[in-house]
């Protein structure tokens, strides 16, 4: 299984724009990740959404994310909570825009993609 996200390589809070890293559910889908899972809920006849490697924690409505996906700005993206994968596709998003020296951005090597993870090995033959 993927390790936790540093803070390091998931947020920058070193200027005023405060960047978080995200994974982008969209790329699960189109890569056919295995590691992307779906269950139904009984209770409420909803389809979810989730990560078995945890690199992102939210379970998401499957009916919802498709809705927003046809719209014009697609679902987005969802905080990064683990170490990603090779297929995994991710971005950064700013959560203040403003201008003047603090907003000007003193970590530019945050928008640098991080080293994934090689993705976990499955073999039986290794044992549990």
């Amino acid at each position: 299984m993927a390790q936790a996200a540093s803070t390091e390589t998931s947020e920058c809070r070193q200027c005023c724009s405060f960047c978080d890293r995200v994974l982008l559910p969209s790329g699960c889908l189109e890569s056919a990740c295995p590691y992307l899972y779906l269950y139904d809920d009984e209770t409420s006849g909803r389809r979810f959404m989730g990560c078995l490697n945890k690199v992102f924690k939210v379970e998401i409505d499957v009916e919802l994310f498709r809705e927003t996906e046809r719209t014009r700005h697609g679902f987005g993206g969802v905080k990064l909570t683990g170490a990603p994968t090779p297929r995994c596709r991710t971005s950064v998003e700013r959560a203040y825009h403003g201008c003047g020296d603090a907003f000007e951005c003193v970590n530019p090597h945050f928008f640098d993609d991080p080293d994934p993870e090689p993705a976990p090995e499955f073999d039986l033959r290794n044992g549990l």
